[in-house]
């Protein structure tokens, strides 16, 4: 992890922080969960492209390693949320005339953190950091032969947006969330929807099922250096909550 990834980390939970409560007056939750995601995208190398059509089916297939989970505090209006998510990948597929195979092995960390504010009763608009890392490397087979290529690649996106929680129910409850992000700062444009259904079992312990979508759109270099992850990550999740 960079230093300028580090300090915009601290600089973010020093402000949720600066408050004069003692500890005991924030709630935390962890929230460890499975995500059953499909991928779909492009992905290339200097001049090595491969297209990428994974279902959950053909991710979990090919998991090397994979983590997920999500912490949050929160005290009155104020929040901080971390969600991080690693996958190790690896698929082989074809490119769109079925002329060219491609093998292509992903390790891909995200880490986001986030501030918040209910600025009304059930209505938190928050804004953060989300640092991505990608490690792709790619083996094709064509008519010209074989080529290769790998490359590491990490950048900081800004991000911004709202979640609205609807209780309907005594132990239920629906929160739905969006952001945008990127803006040039690190990816081209990124954008995150997420719809969650929680109930809370107990009173230090709740059930969640939800639907993720993630877009992103980064490229990066020129030449034998370009670099572009353009990927649409999107599938159901369940987990539980542990609050303390």
């Amino acid at each position: 992890m960079s230093a300028s990834l580090r300090k915009a980390i601290a600089t973010l939970a020093l402000v949720a922080v600066a408050s004069p409560a003692s500890a005991a007056e924030w709630k935390h939750e962890i929230a460890p969960y499975l995500w059953g995601s499909g991928m779909t995208g492009a992905t290339a190398l200097g001049p090595v492209t491969a297209d990428v059509d994974m279902s959950f089916g053909d991710i979990l297939e090919n998991l090397e390693m994979g983590f997920m989970g999500v912490y949050r505090a929160s005290r009155d209006r104020l929040s901080v949320t971390v969600d991080g998510v690693y996958m190790g990948l690896g698929s082989s597929g074809r490119g769109p005339a079925g002329y060219l195979k491609a093998d292509v092995d992903m390790d891909q960390t995200a880490l986001e953190v986030d501030v918040g504010y209910e600025v009304r009763e059930r209505l938190t608009v928050f804004g953060g950091l989300r640092y991505t890392d990608l490690s792709v490397a790619v083996d094709t087979t064509g008519p010209l032969g074989e080529q290769s290529s790998d490359t590491s690649e990490s950048w900081v996106d800004p991000v911004i947006g709202a979640s609205y929680a609807i209780p309907f129910a005594e132990d239920w409850s629906l929160v739905l969330r969006g952001d945008i992000g990127g803006f040039g700062v690190g990816s081209d444009f990124a954008w995150q929807g997420i719809a969650t259904l929680r109930w809370q079992v107990a009173e230090r312990v709740g059930v969640v099922a939800a639907y993720r979508y993630v877009d992103m759109d980064y490229e990066s270099g020129k030449g034998s250096d370009y670099f572009k992850y353009d990927m649409a990550i999107s599938g159901p999740a369940l987990g539980a909550v542990f609050t303390f």
